[in-house]
């Protein structure tokens, strides 16, 4: 359990320094009711970082993912399956970035 730990604290540490909260944080302490915001923000982003890692710890815990060092057919199944997703978020949002740039613009004749 350790060494997991270890493994996963320098990723950790890459999401609590990300930019986008420290943004986040910054755009929304400068509303009029900045204090309360802020601090709803940060408690939703710890609780949704910690759902997520419970979640993540769920379905990649030791038991049954791995056999003789060789990872189970269901984890090749869900990088997978991850990977696809992934793919397929991606096209649709580079999609919908060339549907703005192609906008006709107006002539004015």
């Amino acid at each position: 359990m350790g060494k997991v730990l270890g493994d996963v604290l320098g990723l950790a540490a890459g999401v609590a320094i990300s930019p986008l909260p420290i943004i986040a944080i910054i755009l929304i302490l400068a509303t009029p009711r900045g204090r309360l915001n802020g601090v709803l923000f940060t408690v939703g982003w710890i609780l949704g970082l910690s759902a997520l890692g419970a979640v993540m710890l769920a379905i990649a815990s030791p038991r049954g993912a791995s056999a003789h060092n060789h990872p189970t057919t269901w984890v090749g199944a869900l990088k997978l399956a991850l990977g696809l997703f992934l793919l397929l978020f991606g096209a649709r949002q580079w999609q919908g970035a060339q549907r703005i740039h192609r906008k006709p613009s107006c002539r004015s004749g």
